[in-house]
């Protein structure tokens, strides 16, 4: 019993040793560490602009409607921006899209009254659409990171990285 929990603590070890192996490339660190930074903001925002519009309304419909504002480029461009993202360069793209997307939120400042909504709804959407590029750049950039036999590891790395942002970002 002693041996197999042993075994167990070991091969535990190993992997967690593997699995951060693949931050001592600086480039996927520092890809990954802005990544995880962009997406917190990304889970915060999610939950902050409809907070925000609720309370600037108290209105259930103007709240409602910001989530779906903020869904429908997803839906709609989901599926084929990866598209276009394989043909631009990757690095290019990510730059572009964190630049538009800090000038769209620059724009929130400009919201002071209940008739600035529409700026809000601007955003959301604008944010969402900006995500269905830099998503997809996002990945297909840690390919040319990381060793061939580390891209395992390395996507293991991004879905925590995601999955620790859907925790923490909207808390």
């Amino acid at each position: 019993m002693v041996i197999r929990l042993c075994r167990l603590l070991l091969n535990f070890i190993i992997k967690e040793i593997v699995m951060l192996a693949v931050f001592r490339q600086r480039n996927f660190s520092l890809l990954w560490i802005g990544n995880f930074i962009s997406m917190m903001g990304d889970w915060m925002l999610l939950v902050a602009l409809p907070f925000y519009v609720f309370q600037r309304t108290g209105s259930a419909l103007a709240t409602g409607a910001t989530f779906i504002v903020e869904v429908i480029p997803t839906l709609l461009l989901g599926s084929v921006a990866g598209v276009f993202v394989d043909r631009w360069s990757r690095k290019r793209t990510l730059v572009v899209t964190n630049v538009l997307s800090a000038v769209m939120l620059l724009l929130l400042l400009f919201v002071q009254t209940r008739g600035g909504l529409w700026l809000v709804y601007m955003v959301a959407f604008a944010e969402s659409l900006i995500d269905c590029f830099a998503s997809p750049a996002y990945s297909a950039l840690v390919p040319l990171l990381v060793k061939e036999e580390q891209l395992p590891t390395a996507n293991s790395a991004n879905k925590l990285g995601v999955e620790l942002t859907r925790l923490l970002g909207p808390a």
